[in-house]
């Protein structure tokens, strides 16, 4: 495993246990959404955080309009919520913002969706984790 592979799942990793210690205090995600006016989201990322960002969200009144996932390919979607792939971001702008999960990947995928639909809002699952 190279340093950039080992930083990313150190990073989940503390973020994970950031996300954990917030729900211990009682800080729920839905709550950074809806302090920053972000009704009606999409998650990029149908892994491990993708998922667990959508069981937390999934009772609250945080819209989940699609998950953004390079293999969308073989998903279709994930409990009725639609999985698109990367370029057809372009085409279904009609969310508040996008958060990513991958977090070793950041930058990249930030790259590749602003190349495609610049005018969608991103922002890092470990952002909001880290502003709650």
């Amino acid at each position: 495993m190279d340093d950039s592979a080992r930083y990313g799942y150190y990073d989940s990793f503390i973020t994970m246990k950031r996300w954990m210690e917030n729900r211990n205090a009682g800080k729920m995600l839905d709550a950074y959404f809806r302090e920053h006016g972000y009704e009606t989201i999409a998650i990029y990322g149908a892994g491990d955080l993708g998922k667990l960002l959508y069981e937390e969200l999934k009772h609250t009144d945080i819209k989940i309009l699609y998950f953004v996932d390079r293999n969308a390919e073989g998903l279709h979607q994930i409990e009725g919520i639609p999985v698109i792939d990367l370029d057809a971001v372009a085409e279904n702008k009609s969310i508040d913002v996008l958060v990513v999960t991958p977090l070793g990947d950041y930058n990249v995928i930030c790259s590749e969706l602003i190349g495609i639909a610049p005018e969608v809002p991103i922002i890092s699952l470990k952002d909001a984790v880290y502003e709650l």
